[in-house]
Parts: structure tokens; C-alpha cells; sequence
């Protein structure tokens, strides 16, 4: 038969009320063309007119497939809105509806409709999809741990067990990274329940009633996980705590004697001297003890030395320094082959040589680190007795000097004091007072107090590489650094710091500490966020670096108060990450509304805020921006506009 006929018979019966003959006209014509989406959804609505409700849902539900197999989810939302008006109650219609709505950047809409389908779901006793939706919304907002734990219930409910204690066990991470060990018992409390034999659980337990002051529960608990799970070390640590909380120190002694022996068999000499440093406390009169302890902290000393902390590894100029710090904080991130990828591109040099040497011995690469140790042995001048010392550890080798002269854990490297003039003779009791060492973080006060920028940023460098709170180090460093402006002066321009400076007098220390901001001297370990750096900050390369980590609320605090256009688009980037699609679009529409279309960075707002536009649904107003930014700087990606305007015009078609 002809098509056009048979749509000019359809027509016809539509115009004078022939609902059946209508429907016979486009049947006829779906079979001549199956695939044709126009008539099939004509044929639903017109069984839906007829009351025929199940093949309407057929036919519409069909036509719905085909639109987001197409990629036009929003489109299939009216197609399955028809189906919601006799359907109200359908669970999985409800999570269809999400899906596309989730697909075509309207977020709210999607939860509400998932949130339905679980309801609906788990009115059913359908636990496992009921979580299956509630997971989508928690996919949505990935911090409410609310609802993470709701599906962890509703998977126990429908008794996936694993899956429920995955999510568990992702809760208790989650609130591990935020320390908040409270939590962290209490989440793996509940999922003891579902795994009472798992080892790592009970520690989880045992570490909380230790904290609540529950000593025979923690006891309890911890010697059951030492039994699955014999010597591992965290476990020993918490059970030796628990002995000694207990009043029972000849206990506790014992067992961080075997948890010295177990550290030092897994490599570990920094567990170990923690676990004979407070072994050796309980016990003070043990001489085998101290002896012991003396051993490992003089090796450990050796250990603890780094290419990092000599004067050749000083940044000379801005450019090392950025790249010495973005390097090591994606080290401390574990994204290695970032670092090492960034080291390679930038022009060598001994400070970045020497950065790259201890990266490479993080990343697990020793012989690689040997060899470019190696490499700056002939450069070292005066310091290359502390650079064949690194080389003899990296390979292993034993230490020459064995007596108990030995440098104290922390202090610097015995060559480092060539590079310091020798200090104004105090007076004198008739013994000499021996410092406390110095930390790397206390250094670089010090040394900012003293007006020594480069010797300062070097020194909380070498915090970054032990500090569990590197994030507001690298916000530290930035401040200074950007204090520094207009240029870093090269390290040969700047003093070292003269021991003579204070005069060992605690008072002068005290007032040149004074003099620094207040907030510099917070403690770095605390919650508060990083301190912003000023408006009108140089290079934004420690907050990219940030967001390219994940730490995107570490990278907004970073650009506060800067209203330069970079800044502004990189703080829209992190907000985006976030998931606040709202606040980025909002702010970085304002952003280049204010901008000067002479602003370098204008382009490249222009591209942001149109990918803004299509997350959030607003296709026409990306369209419109990507044109404008195809007429006004042609030069700026081009093959990527011009994809972005082809893919968005077929989704107006």
C-alpha cells in the first residue's frame, strides 16, 4: 500500500472523529515501517484515547527506548509522562523517568523520581531494586552518608549481604578520611553484625570502646581480631594500649616488643621506633631496651635523610618551585606518574633533579633514583659527602659510623651546618644544653620570621613530605611565595640564616615569631580550612594541581578573594567537581560578564560556561555561547567547539 495514502486516510478519519479508523491507517502504515518513532507514538495515544491503557504503555514505553538510545532523554521524559498519567504507582517507570532526567543534566528532577521508585520498591519488598534506585540518588549526592547507609539496609533486607557490606565499608573510609574514628566504630559495629569473623571490623570496634573508655569490650574484641589476623600491626598497637590502659604494662611491653620485631620485618623502621619509643617508656629500666632503641633510631636517622633537605635541592627561581611543589603534592596523592611525567617535561636542573630522585624512590623506582643520584653526585660541591651517603642507602649499604654520636632523628644533615656561620658563644653553666630538634614546620616560622623566603618555602617543603596536613602547607607555601612578588630572588642572592641571628636568646625568638601573622602559627593539623591566598595572587598551579587531585574544596579556598578571570573559572571547575552545577554556572556567568574580552583567559570562560550550560540542561544558551566564541577567537580549539555545536544541535533537532 502507499504511505502517503494511508497518512492522508489516517488524517481524514482524525478530522471527522474516527478514532478506530485512524488507528487501522497507522497500524497499517508501522507495519511498512517499524522503526518509524512518529507513528508508533501517534498509535499509542490514540489507544490511550480509546481507554486501551496496556497497548498504549506498549507502544509508548517503545517509543521512549528508542529516544534514549538516541540520546534524547529529555524528549523520552514526555513520552513516559503519558505513561504516569494512568501509572502513577509504577516503580519502574518512576526510575526510567530518573534516568533521563539524571542523563539530561536536571539533577532535582532525577531524585525526586528515584527516590519515588524506591519507595515504591521497598512498599513491595523489592529490597535489592529499592536500593538499586536509592543508590542513583546517592550517585547524585555523594556525601549524604545517610542515604548510603539506607542502601547498605535495603540490601541487607534483600539479603546481599557482600554488596551491604561494601557500602559499609566505603561509610567507614569515608569517615576515616575525615577522622572521625567515632563514626568509624560505630558503622563497623553494624556491619560486625552482618560479618562477625572479619578481623579488620573488630579492630574498627575494638579502637571506638577503647576511646569510650570500654576497656574489657576492647579487649575483647581486639584479641579476637589477633587471633584471624595475628601480627599485623595496627591490631598489636591498639592491644598494647589496651594492656596498658588496663594497668597492665608488663603486657603491653611484651606486645610492643613483638610489634618492634613485626615493624622491622615488614621494612617498617618508623613503626618500629614508635613501638620501642613507648615500650621503652613503660619500662625505662630495661637496658636491652634502650640499647635496642638507640640502634633503631640512629638508622632510622640515615633513613630519614633526603636530597630534599640539602641547599642544592633549593629552588632558584618561581618556575622550580612550582613545579617542585605541584610535583610533590601529586606525589603525596600517590599520582606518581604525574609527578614524574611533570619533572620530565620541565628543564632539569639539581633542585628538580633532586626532587625527582625522592619521587622516584616513593613511586617504588629505587634503582631509577639511584641512578640519578648518581647524576648529581659530580654537581654537589660541598655536599656531595651527603649525597654518596643517600646512594649507600638506597642500596642498601650499612652505615660507616655506628657510635652513639649519632645525629638526633629530625635534625639536619650534618653538612648543613658548613652552610651556617657559627653562633655567638652564650654563657654557660658548665654543661652543655642540648637542643630539642627542630621541626621542619617550626623551621620554616622561623625562617619566614626571618625575612628568608626561599629558606622558609624549602623548609615547609620538607614538612609537605611528613605532615598529615600538606594541603594547608602548599596554601602556606603560595602565601609566601606570592608574598614574595614581583620575582623570587635566586637562592645564590639570598643569606642563609645566621645562627647568630638570635643569639640563642628564647626571647628574641619569640618576638620575631610574633611578628608573623597570627594565623601562620595555627596549628596546621586543625580542621579549619587553608588560608586564601590574597587577591591579585601569582600562579595558580598549587590549585589546579588540587583539582586535579580531587581536593576541590582545598583548591576554592586557595583562590578566595581572587577575582582574577583564571581564578574565577578554576573555582567554577572545582564547584562543578563538587557537584554544585548551580553555584559554578552562576559564578562564572557573573565571572565573564565582568570580564574584559581582552582578558587572556576570556576564551577560555566562554568554553566553560558553555559545558556549564549543557550540564545543566540549557542547550540553546551553550549553542549561542560556543558560536560566539567560534567568531570571536577562532584560533581556540576549534575542532572541540565545533564538535560541541554538532553534538548540541542534534540534540535541539
Amino acid at each position: 500500500m502507499d504511505r502517503n495514502k494511508l497518512e492522508q486516510e489516517a488524517l481524514g478519519h482524525i478530522n471527522r472523529g474516527n478514532v478506530d479508523g485512524a488507528l487501522k491507517a497507522y497500524t497499517a502504515i508501522l507495519k511498512l515501517d517499524p522503526k518509524d518513532r512518529r507513528v508508533r507514538q501517534r498509535v499509542g495515544e490514540l489507544h490511550l484515547k480509546m481507554g486501551r491503557t496496556a497497548e498504549a504503555e506498549k507502544m509508548l514505553r517503545e517509543v521512549a527506548e528508542m529516544l534514549v538510545r538516541e540520546g534524547q532523554g529529555r524528549a523520552a521524559v514526555a513520552i513516559y509522562k503519558q505513561i504516569l498519567t494512568f501509572k502513577t504507582e509504577d516503580p519502574a517507570l518512576h526510575y526510567d523517568m530518573g534516568d533521563c532526567y539524571a542523563t539530561s543534566g536536571y539533577p532535582n528532577d532525577a531524585r525526586q523520581h528515584f527516590d519515588t521508585a524506591s519507595r515504591l520498591y521497598s512498599t513491595a519488598s523489592k529490597h535489592i531494586d529499592a536500593a538499586r534506585a536509592l543508590q542513583r540518588v546517592v550517585d547524585l549526592q555523594p556525601g549524604e552518608v545517610a542515604l548510603k547507609l539506607k542502601v547498605a539496609e535495603l540490601l541487607e533486607a534483600g539479603l546481599d549481604i557482600k554488596s551491604a557490606l561494601v557500602i559499609l565499608r566505603e561509610v567507614i573510609e569515608d569517615y576515616r578520611r575525615r577522622g572521625r574514628p567515632d563514626e568509624v566504630g560505630r558503622i563497623a559495629e553494624v556491619a560486625l553484625r552482618l560479618a562477625p569473623e572479619d578481623a579488620g571490623l573488630q579492630v574498627d570496634c575494638g579502637a571506638a570502646r577503647l576511646e569510650a573508655g570500654d576497656l574489657p569490650k576492647a579487649l575483647s574484641l581486639l584479641q579476637g581480631a589477633n587471633l584471624l589476623r595475628p601480627d599485623h600491626p595496627r591490631t598489636l598497637s591498639l592491644l598494647a594500649r589496651a594492656h596498658d590502659e588496663s594497668q597492665a604494662p608488663a603486657a603491653a611491653v611484651a606486645i610492643l616488643r613483638h610489634l618492634a620485631r613485626v615493624n622491622a620485618g615488614l621494612g617498617d623502621v618508623t613503626g618500629e621506633l614508635d613501638a620501642l619509643r613507648k615500650a621503652a617508656k613503660l619500662a625505662p629500666e630495661d637496658a636491652e631496651l634502650r640499647a635496642r632503641l638507640s640502634g633503631v633510631e640512629r638508622h632510622a636517622n640515615r633513613l630519614e635523610r633526603r636530597l630534599t633537605q640539602l641547599e642544592l635541592a633549593q629552588a632558584q627561581t618561581e618556575d622550580e618551585l612550582r613545579v617542585q611543589v605541584t610535583a610533590e603534592v601529586y606525589a603525596r596523592y600517590g599520582l606518581f606518574e604525574r609527578a614524574l611525567m611533570l619533572l620530565r617535561s620541565s628543564p632539569s636542573s639539581l633542585p628538580l633533579l633532586a626532587v625527582h630522585a625522592e619521587i622516584l624512590v616513593q613511586s617504588g623506582d629505587v634503582e631509577g633514583a639511584i641512578r640519578m643520584t648518581d647524576a648529581i653526585a659530580p654537581k654537589a660541591g660541598r655536599e656531595r659527602a651527603a649525597v654518596f651517603e643517600r646512594i649507600a642507602v638506597l642500596k642498601g649499604l650499612p652505615e660507616e659510623d655506628e657510635s652513639d654520636e649519632a645525629t638526633p632523628i629530625g635534625a639536619p644533615l650534618p653538612l648543613a651546618v658548613d652552610l651556617v656561620e657559627e653562633s655567638a658563644p652564650g654563657p654557660t653553666t658548665g654543661a652543655a644544653t642540648e637542643a630539642a630538634p627542630e621541626s621542619a614546620l617550626a623551621r620554616g616560622y622561623r625562617l619566614a620570621a626571618a625575612g628568608d623566603v626561599v629558606g622558609a618555602i624549602t623548609a615547609y617543603r620538607d614538612a609537605l613530605t611528613v605532615d598529615p596536613g600538606r594541603a594547608q602547607i602548599v596554601a602556606r607555601i603560595a602565601a609566601l611565595r606570592n608574598a614574595a612578588r614581583p620575582s623570587l630572588p635566586p637562592a645564590a642572592q639570598v643569606e642563609s640564616p645566621k645562627a647568630e641571628i638570635f643569639e640563642d636568646d628564647p626571647d628574641e625568638i619569640d618576638d620575631a615569631m610574633m611578628e608573623v601573622d597570627p594565623d601562620d602559627l595555627s596549628d596546621p593539623f586543625a580542621p579549619a580550612p587553608p588560608a586564601p591566598v590574597a587577591p591579585g595572587a601569582g600562579s595558580l598551579d598549587e590549585a589546579h594541581s588540587l583539582v586535579a587531585i580531587g581536593m576541590n574544596d582545598e583548591a576554592l579556598a586557595l583562590v578566595a578573594g581572587d577575582h582574577r578571570l583564571e581564578a574565577r573559572v578554576l573555582a567554577a571547575r572545582a564547584l562543578r567537581a563538587k557537584g554544585d552545577l548551580a553555584r559554578a554556572l552562576d559564578a562564572l556567568r557573573e565571572a565573564a560578564n565582568e570580564a574584559s574580552e581582552s582578558d587572556p583567559g576570556y576564551s577560555e570562560a566562554l568554553y566553560e560556561l558553555s559545558g556549564l550550560y549543557t550540564a545543566t540542561g540549557k542547550h540553546r544558551s551553550a549553542v549561542r555561547l560556543l558560536e560566539e566564541l567560534a567568531d570571536f577567537d577562532p584560533t581556540f580549539r576549534p575542532k572541540d567547539v565545533q564538535a560541541r555545536i554538532a553534538g548540541l544541535s542534534r540534540l535541539l533537532k
